[in-house]
């Protein structure tokens, strides 16, 4: 690894400005600045850029990005990828300049960088949060990264922070510094739900399992799934996905947590099933001054689970005092099922949904049928199966596309003919219009799902896919970087869609990063690897070219170039991708006939 001892950087104790062009690093005040004006960013994105800035013009690697930033926590290159992406968003026209990719090994910041030394601070204010800070937090504080914690802890941990909150309130009011005392105390430097938003954002961490049966763990995860989408139905709330809060899953709920999550809310909480019996436990915490808003206790059973979740669902509205409608509460309060075995097989279906691969397809197939012939009117049941139908057809397993999808517009009519607020309905048919290019159908049916749901990270990607087509690209994009943002593990479909329309943009390292993402995580997503030849192409990087052509030849010898792209309604964009199809050797124009 290249030494890093060739910055000419003062140390760490007095590096506190570092200026490249016109913005300002204040590693003092947490901030990014451009001409004195703060550019608000999340910690983990402020972290990614510091690194950057103190190791400029040099390579930095994926690997030692994820050890300066996480250290001792596994994540996905998503969070990476987004992270850089949201810098380059922030940093503007400049973004691209100054955050260069290195395909396949990392990124290098390509501009010189100055050490503007220490900046003017009140230092007996900082040495007042400081101070009380540590008398509060105690050994609370210095848990080493990833040492176990019990609940009680992690309880003790909260109560610790609320305490230095009010130690040094005073103090803080008093000399102005009350922006900085969450980045002092461990959690976010500034309102989290800007981040996404302007409504609440809240995130449901998985529920530990407790059970003394290790197979039964599903159904402590189904139970979270069920509580994410019961909040998602309200309009007033942002709530991130099962992807983006499963990360967490099994580990104990830490400051640097809360703060990659970015969001102002957390609930968690155990379960544990014994006989026919469930008892829970959950509270609602408020991430910026880590007081608890809400904790209950619960011992029912199973056949009362429904009636369960609805209760917590309820109580945690109730002391978030949002506003919630009429039709909000008869959508998320209605019971899905009478059959509990039914309600089983579901769960057990969901993670072949959530990330499909063949097999685990058919194996959901089986499981949804065994479902609805133990509940015919099992809307969700059927809606689930058209689902494992559509995503054989994106994916190219299915024999006859055709016939996939009619079973899948199919299924989703019965389900919608039993609930007609079922959202996962709703999105399957407006995905099957987009296929046949039936845009203002499509449209409907999204926004339909999206009055319903309007946290559903598929519908709001489903959107954006539409407006990709439609030629609307700025929209686009804008919907499924926000899908991202609330589940990180977007399908692969919808990853092609980000990769293509960055491209449309001629933001084509943006494009590659998606693509390079897209074909890490689903081997059999080759449509993605067109976009990467492509973009690719376009930066006249011949050899990467050659490398992706030839995996594509190989992968898929019936690829149509000429169909490729066919469902743009905008001729400008379906030309633009054919440029780059071309220069990869992968499109050449139909000669024309004459008589």
């Amino acid at each position: 690894m290249q030494d890093r001892s060739t910055n000419n950087f003062a140390s760490p104790a007095q590096r506190t400005r570092l200026r490249f062009g016109q913005y300002v690093l204040d590693l003092g005040l947490g901030s990014l600045l451009r001409d004195g004006q703060e550019i608000p960013l999340r910690p983990k994105t402020f972290a990614i850029l510091r690194h950057l800035v103190e190791n400029p013009n040099r390579l930095v690697s994926k690997d030692e990005l994820f050890d300066a930033v996480w250290p001792n926590v596994t994540v996905t290159d998503d969070a990476l990828v987004q992270s850089i992406g949201e810098l380059r968003r922030a940093l503007g026209d400049d973004g691209l300049n100054l955050i260069k990719t290195v395909p396949r090994r990392g990124y290098r910041f390509a501009t010189a960088v100055t050490d503007d030394g220490p900046a003017d601070r009140p230092p007996a204010a900082a040495s007042a949060v400081s101070d009380a800070a540590e008398s509060a937090a105690g050994q609370t504080a210095r848990i080493p990264p990833g040492a176990p914690a019990s609940r009680s802890s992690r309880i003790a941990l909260f109560a610790s922070l609320a305490i230095a909150f009010v130690l040094v309130g005073g103090v803080l009011l008093w000399t102005g510094e009350a922006s900085r005392l969450a980045v002092d105390l461990g959690f976010a430097g500034r309102p989290t739900d800007a981040a996404i938003g302007v409504k609440p954002a809240i995130a449901v961490l998985p529920l530990a399992d407790q059970s003394d049966d290790p197979a039964r763990a599903y159904l402590a995860d189904g139970m979270t799934q069920d509580i994410i989408n019961a909040l998602g139905r309200f309009s007033s709330l942002t709530v991130m996905s099962w992807n983006a809060v499963v990360p967490y899953k099994g580990k104990p709920a830490s400051p640097d947590g809360i703060r990659d999550l970015g969001v102002g809310y957390l609930v968690e909480g155990s379960v544990r099933q014994t006989g026919e019996r469930m008892r829970l436990t959950a509270q609602l915490v408020d991430t910026r001054t880590g007081r608890v808003l809400w904790s209950a206790r619960f011992d029912e059973a199973l056949t009362n689970l429904f009636a369960l979740q609805d209760r917590i669902t309820r109580e945690i509205t109730g002391a978030l005092a949002i506003r919630v409608t009429d039709a909000e509460a008869r959508r998320t309060f209605a019971k899905p099922t009478e059959n509990l075995e039914a309600y089983d097989y579901v769960l057990r279906a969901r993670p072949a949904l959530q990330r499909p691969e063949r097999t685990s397809l058919v194996e959901a197939r089986a499981l949804l049928l065994r479902a609805i012939e133990l509940d015919s009117s099992y809307a969700a049941a059927r809606a689930a199966l058209g689902e494992t139908y559509y995503s054989a057809v994106s994916m190219g397993w299915a024999e006859s596309p055709t016939a996939s999808l009619d079973q899948a517009e199919e299924l989703a009519h019965k389900a919608l003919a039993l609930d007609d607020s079922n959202v996962r309905a709703r999105i399957i048919l407006s995905r099957v219009h987009v296929f046949y290019q039936r845009y203002d159908q499509a449209k409907a049916e999204i926004d339909r799902a999206l009055a319903i749901n309007p946290n559903d990270a598929s519908g709001i990607a489903g959107r954006g896919n539409i407006l990709m087509w439609l030629g609307q690209t700025d929209a686009a994009i804008e919907d499924l970087e926000l899908a991202q943002r609330i589940d990180p593990d977007l399908v692969p479909m919808d990853r092609f869609a980000l990769s293509l329309a960055y491209y449309l943009k001629g933001r084509y390292d943006s494009a590659i990063e998606q693509a390079e993402l897209n074909l890490r995580r689903s081997a059999g997503a080759n449509f993605s690897r067109i976009v990467l030849a492509a973009a690719y192409a376009q930066q006249n990087r011949t050899a990467d070219v050659e490398r992706v052509v030839s995996i594509v030849r190989r992968a898929d010898p019936t690829f149509e170039p000429q169909e490729f792209g066919t469902k743009f309604l905008s001729s400008g964009n379906l030309e633009h991708l054919r440029e780059g199809l071309s220069k990869a050797g992968l499109f050449a124009a139909r000669p024309s006939t004459s008589n």
